[in-house]
């Protein structure tokens, strides 16, 4: 158990009056912002997102914390969940204890917490700054409390996912790959670092293509599916649903789906990210062979063979960009390639890499081929997708 000190005025409980004798408590007071210790920055995990401190309101929040003296009324405060709490009206002393990462920290106002903190550590905060304090005891989760008081910019699907631990099993079978440090796995998640995040979302899409569970490739009569995974480009929020809802049903067993799903999946995931990047490095050089010029389509943003991009997982450098309009379709058409095994575990008819290096020319031509230059159009177009598709499965399955 974790105990931390402040020092708070006005401080008042306010038990439940639909049922006085919950274990639910709610205080409410003003804390002294000074007073707040660097170490509630540990218990931080029960926010749905990180705080980015360079957007206007965080920036607005520092300018009010060290202009204005009635910050604590204009601001909207600090919402928190604690074990216990205790108040000394002589010496006005306030002691929150922690437990539980998962259930005590801070919920809401993460960004005024920051900027009190970072204030605190530069020595312009003054003594006569006090911020408004909700401090709740004996919940059992913050996860309703936290979607519902992050309101002024909405809380997104995966930032409260997050909350829930609904990507544990996602974060074991990615946790090998070279990028997985930066997978934003809730809302403004790594900006404060010096990587460029990778949205959750868009490794579930890309995953969920290959999904046999979610986009099967053949009819329970075993006939080839015309249906294809445009979806995973075209809706990445679409995607996380389908990817925490897969069958429906109840939470419990909405939860075993998935882990079991990315379970049978395991033994092809790292392979599919090798496959993207692999192809995204070599696209250009894979399509200048042909004798097509990569180049001359404005989308390459190509520039006389200077650095114009990096490659979206390893960030490696690039001469010519690739959209994600190109790759999700090449990329997806490997899904061909998947099979399983009797007790659902995933493998591959044959290596994806060796077959890219294969028929990679053919592959390219198709997509290039298309009259249009636009590569949002080129993504939504459901004839690639299955041309694509179809010269993977001939070449996997025909070529014995």
């Amino acid at each position: 158990m974790t105990q931390l000190k402040l020092k708070a005025k006005e401080f008042k409980r306010m038990t439940d009056p639909n049922n006085p004798k919950s274990k639910h408590i709610k205080y409410v007071c003003y804390v002294q912002a000074i007073s707040i210790p660097e170490e509630i920055s540990d218990w931080m995990e029960t926010n749905p997102r990180e705080q980015k401190m360079t957007t206007n309101v965080a920036v607005k929040i520092k300018e009010s914390l060290r202009d204005n003296k009635y910050f604590h009324e204009l601001n909207r405060g600090i919402l928190m969940s604690v074990l216990e709490t205790e108040w000394d009206n002589k010496t006005e002393e306030l002691t929150l204890s922690f437990d539980n990462p998962e259930i005590h920290g801070n919920i809401d106002g993460g960004h005024t917490l920051r900027a009190i903190l970072e204030a605190k550590s530069k020595n312009y905060l003054s003594d006569d700054k006090y911020v408004f304090f909700e401090i709740f005891q004996g919940i059992d989760s913050p996860v309703e409390l936290a979607a519902a008081r992050n309101t002024s910019v909405q809380v997104d699907l995966k930032s409260i996912a997050e909350l829930e631990n609904s990507f544990e099993v996602l974060k074991e079978a990615l946790s090998n790959n070279a990028f997985y440090n930066r997978i934003q796995f809730k809302m403004n998640e790594h900006y404060n670092d010096d990587v460029v995040p990778i949205d959750v979302r868009e490794i579930i899409a890309i995953i969920l293509m290959f999904s046999q569970e979610i986009y099967p490739y053949k009819t329970p009569n075993g006939i080839l599916s015309d249906f294809q995974p445009m979806q995973c480009y075209s809706g990445k929020e679409a995607s996380l649903k389908k990817f925490l809802r897969q069958n429906g049903g109840s939470e419990e067993q909405q939860k075993l789906d998935r882990e079991k799903m990315i379970d049978n999946m395991k033994p092809i995931i790292k392979d599919i990210f090798n496959l993207w990047e692999t192809v995204e490095t070599s696209f250009a050089k894979v399509t200048n062979a042909t004798g097509k010029r990569f180049g001359s389509r404005k989308y390459t943003k190509y520039d006389g063979g200077k650095v114009v991009a990096k490659s979206f997982l390893l960030q490696q450098d690039l001469e010519y960009y690739i959209p994600k309009g190109l790759m999700y379709p090449v990329v997806g058409s490997f899904r061909a390639l998947v099979l399983r095994q009797s007790d659902g575990t995933y493998y591959w008819k044959r290596n994806p890499i060796d077959v890219w290096n294969t028929i990679g020319s053919k592959l390219v031509s198709i997509v290039l081929d298309e009259k249009a230059e636009n590569p949002d159009v080129i993504a939504k177009n459901s004839n690639l997708w299955s041309n694509l598709f179809k010269e993977v499965y001939i070449y996997g399955y025909m070529s014995d």
